[in-house]
């Protein structure tokens, strides 16, 4: 089955997907794909530590747990909204009982979107020069800034790159 692209119609359906804001909802659509997965196969073990937060779109999933207890994800269920199995290491098994559809996130990717999308509904204006021609250098007056004061050098450079 080929991997289709991802629209913001479908990522809506899935939360917290749907409380971010139109435009970074459409900037994480273009990074994901639909895949497909067919029945029987298994999507996720248990123990599982990879940084991904997976959704189904449609089809069934069987999640076993360790003691071999057993329980069904269908797609069309409100469970479906939330991610499947997202604590790490993960606790179930997770297999195809038909053929199913998902799309996966990169966790990190995930984190750092829906903390753009709280923290960039505040306005900056606070960056604004009192006197012309202070605020030719954005980032030496965002850097002045005391939130980013807080920030160790490493991880302001890897914000930058």
């Amino acid at each position: 089955m080929a991997a289709t692209s991802v629209t913001t119609d479908l990522l809506r359906r899935f939360t917290p997907l749907d409380s971010l804001r139109r435009e970074n909802l459409a900037a994480l659509a273009k990074k994901i794909e639909v895949r497909g997965l067919e029945s029987g196969k298994t999507l996720l073990r248990e123990g599982d530590v990879d940084k991904r937060t997976y959704y189904l779109v449609s089809g069934t999933l069987e999640l076993v747990d360790r003691s071999g207890g057993t329980r069904l994800l269908r797609a069309t269920s409100e469970d479906a909204r939330n991610p499947v199995t997202p604590m790490l290491p993960r606790r179930f098994q997770v297999r195809a009982v038909d053929e199913v559809e998902y799309i996966s996130i990169d966790t990190d990717l995930l984190d750092v979107m829906l903390t753009w999308d709280q923290t960039g509904s505040y306005e900056v204006n606070e960056l604004r020069a009192d006197e012309p021609g202070e605020g030719d250098d954005w980032m030496t007056t965002l850097l002045s800034t005391k939130t980013f004061h807080r920030i160790p050098p490493a991880n302001l450079q890897a914000i930058f790159m």
